[in-house]
């Protein structure tokens, strides 16, 4: 403390003897620059920081997850920037989520220490994700589970009155909820995300999340799909 305060005072004494405000400017510049362009810079990421905090969108206009694909059908993509042309969301308001960076095949290992397959746990079960596609058979597998929504809710009923042909169908593992297949899925392989976009190799499914309250945004993504066709 005692160094601080001699220092402050050698400092205030050739300030003081500096005999106009543009020497004394010019002083503090030549050897406090770096201070003070780091202060600035400081000051400039606290800012940046405190504004992306208090005013980021987290909200979703829908949450779409494209599992087991090389194809690039994430934000910014084409198919993105069609959908979201298509439905018009305001994305001031709120985001358009597709995520393509996730892969497990729970017809092949159940997910088993895959963090990819937790990661799905988490947003399903939160109520973040809206819809899932992947190949049929993992579709089908990843539907005893229970993540799936069963499309004949009465929720469902537009879907279903729509696709309801296209129906893909599962045994719950909960023999308590249905011992009878449950439409889990839907085929979609002759959409646009196989026809134009080549996501899969050589079926395409998509399937709702059982916790989704954006199923009108998933009809409408839906609905794109084969209206690109």
């Amino acid at each position: 403390m005692e160094r601080l305060k001699n220092w402050y005072a050698e400092e205030k004494r050739k300030l003081g003897a500096l005999p106009d405000r543009k020497g004394k400017l010019e002083y503090i510049w030549q050897y406090y620059k770096l201070w003070i362009i780091g202060i600035i810079c400081a000051l400039w990421f606290l800012i940046f920081v405190v504004v992306q905090l208090t005013t980021a969108i987290t909200d979703y206009w829908v949450f779409i997850a494209f599992t087991n694909t090389y194809a690039d059908v994430g934000v910014d993509s084409e198919l993105w920037k069609g959908y979201v042309d298509y439905t018009g969301f305001n994305l001031k308001e709120k985001n358009v989520a597709f995520d393509d960076s996730s892969y497990f095949d729970y017809a092949l290992d159940h997910g088993f220490g895959n963090t990819y397959y937790e990661a799905f746990v988490t947003y399903t079960d939160g109520g973040v994700l809206d819809a899932v596609t992947m190949e049929v058979a993992s579709m089908e597998a990843l539907g005893s589970t229970g993540r799936l929504m069963d499309l004949s809710r009465e929720e469902c009923a537009s879907i279903l009155e729509k696709y309801g042909d296209k129906f893909i169908y599962s045994i719950p593992n909960d023999t308590e909820y249905s011992t009878e297949p449950v439409p889990v899925g839907i085929d979609i392989s002759d959409s646009a995300l196989m026809t134009k976009y080549h996501i899969y190799a050589d079926t395409c499914a998509l399937g709702i999340g059982a916790q989704s309250q954006r199923l009108a945004a998933v009809e409408q993504f839906l609905d794109y799909l084969y209206a690109e066709d």
